[in-house]
């Protein structure tokens, strides 16, 4: 097996290119956004991490490469070039701009060029943005979730109130209830462990769960209640990353549940509502639409859209009485993963929002 981070997954690195085996987490925090990571994340992906050495005159990379490798320069110079050959900036090592990661878009739209030999940081991108959607989702994936009422309507009915279903086909709707699977659990039952891999989508009909979140050396922090018609574990899919919370049975519960595979395929494509970054261009410019830029302040200030909101994605359900409800949201991020899971919280509120589809498009 290949070793994570080797050379063989930067093609154009220098044929020579050292490297270290292992990485220190420390490192992580003079640079953006690993630095906004929880430091078991941190510990996961320097595991997965590399240190890569690059001679003067060598490439990092060159347009048309795919981007598996989120880049950070650690020492020396690197020019983005255009297809001419042309310099669009340097990124000096020690510099604000080199806390951020090279040219995230994939595939890449920009050559890296060492004007000197070069030290980077290589990180798995795929890897990274998944730790960062779950880290970003996690103090608050299920805070408010639970569906307004006196909780003696039928389960069934009030999922159908909620406007993130209303928004999906009818006869997906008629299959995702075929298909759904009834389970009953006794009080005290963990149905979900955090950490553990996303399998299923939840919808409580009766009883009451606990959601818990642990943190290192802590006790485990009590977040909401979930009763009747309430849903949850869809971020975890969506994401395709582990639970980010703990659901134990309060009572004895009945649940329904909906497999990842199903899900995928019934609900959250459906969902997802993407759009061209061309079409909401024009959607903004028209009037008729904002951005809502769902990343860390730091990757924010670092470059965002004309007139864009930033709200990160953490904190989403706290602030989500800042949003304009009668506004079109186009949700994004570096590469659409962050938006997804927001645009399902978003319809799920009521809120008409899209996903910027490809992610954040490149710097002119």
């Amino acid at each position: 097996m290949d070793r994570p981070g080797c050379v063989l997954a930067l093609p154009h690195v220098c044929r020579r290119g050292r490297m270290t085996d292992t990485v220190a987490p420390t490192l992580f925090a003079h640079y953006v956004p690993l630095n906004a990571l929880r430091p078991e994340s941190q510990a996961d992906l320097a595991r997965k991490s590399a240190i890569v050495t690059a001679g003067k005159g060598e490439y990092l990379f060159r347009i048309g490469d795919p981007a598996d490798k989120a880049l950070f320069v650690l020492a020396g110079e690197v020019q983005l070039t255009d297809a001419q050959n042309r310099t669009l900036s340097v990124i000096r090592a020690g510099t604000p701009a080199a806390a951020h990661r090279l040219a995230h878009q994939s595939p890449r739209t920009v050559n890296a060029h060492c004007a000197s030999e070069v030290r980077a940081l290589a990180v798995d991108a795929s890897l990274l943005d998944v730790m960062l959607t779950w880290d970003q989702t996690g103090s608050f994936e299920v805070g408010e979730l639970t569906p307004s009422g006196d909780g003696g309507d039928d389960w069934m009915t009030r999922l159908l109130q909620m406007r993130t279903f209303q928004l999906v086909p009818p006869a997906n709707l008629q299959a995702m209830f075929m298909r759904m699977q009834e389970v009953t659990v006794e009080a005290g039952s963990v149905v979900v462990k955090q950490g553990d891999d996303g399998d299923y989508f939840y919808v409580v009909m009766s009883g009451r769960c606990i959601v818990t979140r642990e943190q290192p050396n802590q006790k485990p922090v009590r977040l909401a209640e979930l009763e009747s018609g309430a849903c949850f574990g869809e971020e975890a899919l969506i994401a395709d990353g582990k639970r980010n919370a703990t659901i134990t049975a309060l009572t004895r519960c009945k649940l329904m549940r909906l497999s990842k595979s199903d899900f995928q395929t019934l609900l959250n494509q459906p969902l997802s509502r993407r759009i061209g970054y061309a079409e909401a261009q024009k959607l903004v410019a028209a009037g008729k639409a904002r951005w809502l830029d769902v990343r860390l302040p730091s990757e924010f200030q670092n470059g965002a859209l004309p007139g864009a909101l930033n709200l990160p994605l953490y904190i989403l359900r706290m602030k989500l009485a800042q949003l304009d409800q009668n506004t079109t949201w186009i949700v994004c991020c570096d590469t659409g993963r962050r938006s997804s899971v927001a645009v399902f919280v978003l319809t799920q509120k009521g809120y008409d929002a899209y996903v910027l589809d490809g992610g954040m498009p490149a710097a002119p």
